[in-house]
């Protein structure tokens, strides 16, 4: 007997954190969550630790 399995579409969760031309730092994955932040060196801490635990709690990864 034979078993035929069907492949799920996983979407990836692998949040980007960038800063953009005003110095903003935010994150964006590519399941279409993000957030944005401030300037400062503690916003860049903030949205790093935004963007792991988004990916940590995403299902599937």
């Amino acid at each position: 007997m034979r078993t035929n399995r069907r492949r799920t579409a996983r979407r990836t969760h692998h949040p980007a954190v960038t800063c953009d031309v005003l110095g903003r730092w935010h994150w964006e994955c590519g399941c279409g969550a993000g957030a944005r932040g401030g300037s400062g060196a503690t916003d860049w801490h903030w949205m790093v630790t935004a963007a792991l635990v988004h990916q940590s709690a995403c299902p599937g990864e």
